[in-house]
């Protein structure tokens, strides 16, 4: 493939780009900060690492039981738990240039004033020479397009990093294209469906994870990828083998992010690396 020689540029209109080495990334969420690194996950050989989600101001999060099983997955309601762009950038960021691959931080305020106040300080970070190279703004469930323009807007207004919007599973055929209008750099197909299952006699809702996610992720990429928008888009969604990143690259994805696979078997990644080269 030509990434092997050239890298792949997922943001193509920034000013500054962003060239991926390669077309696997691993997804908010997945690593923490940066710092829940499993056993044989070898970052350096990926695309590049997102880290987070983070907020403005630091975020409790949900009440236990936060996860449930499933067959084939695993419902996850962290309640978007975070340490607050402050502290991330204090005790996290000066060791993400160890990662050895293309930093992006996810933002997951909802409010316009409080991605622009993160957005600022990622530059602030960008400028002091910190290891950071581009943002994913994580959209809040049941927003419509104008909602969507609005926060996107907000985000690439004063922004120096490349921004990439990560879209919600319903209505991507019309968020897409609202996301891209307003400046995203690309758009990621999609947050993880809505499941539920028990824990103990405890019912978790939130995102579902795993192969299952697979499937509804595909079809909404293919929609997406129909619409032809002048940005990169990214597939995020129970990825878990060689085959199924190969049928995301093949419906219009210029590259895809893990997500459970790398909880399942961290060396994964790095073999799927190797299997589309």
């Amino acid at each position: 493939m030509n990434w092997l020689e050239t890298g792949i540029n997922l943001a193509p209109h920034h000013k500054q780009g962003f060239i991926a080495p390669n077309p696997v990334l691993l997804a908010g969420g997945t690593i923490g900060n940066g710092e829940a690194l499993g056993r044989g996950l070898n970052t350096a050989a990926l695309g590049g690492v997102v880290v987070g989600p983070v907020m403005r101001r630091s975020r409790a999060g949900s009440n236990a039981p936060r996860a449930a099983h499933v067959n084939g997955g695993l419902v996850l309601e962290t309640g978007l738990q975070n340490r607050g762009i402050s502290s991330l950038l204090k005790r996290f960021a000066p060791q993400w240039a160890q990662l050895g691959c293309p930093v992006i931080v996810q933002i997951a305020d909802s409010r316009p004033a409080d991605v622009q106040a993160v957005v600022n300080r990622l530059n602030e970070a960008l400028f002091a020479g910190i290891m950071v190279n581009g943002m994913e703004l994580l959209l809040p469930p049941r927003m419509d397009a104008d909602a969507v323009r609005h926060l996107v807007s907000a985000a690439h207004r004063d922004a120096e990093l490349p921004l990439w919007v990560k879209l919600p599973l319903e209505n991507v055929e019309e968020l897409a294209p609202a996301a891209a209008h307003a400046g995203a750099d690309g758009v990621v197909v999609a947050q993880p469906p809505l499941g539920a299952a028990l824990a103990g006699a405890q019912l978790v809702t939130g995102a579902l994870y795993g192969p299952l996610a697979f499937s509804p992720m595909l079809a909404a990429l293919h929609r997406v990828a129909a619409l032809q928008l002048d940005c990169a888009l990214l597939a995020c969604g129970g990825i878990h083998t060689p085959t199924q990143a190969q049928q995301a690259l093949q419906a219009g994805a210029h590259a895809i992010q893990l997500d459970s696979v790398v909880w399942v078997e961290p060396g994964l990644p790095e073999l799927i690396v190797h299997a589309l080269g």
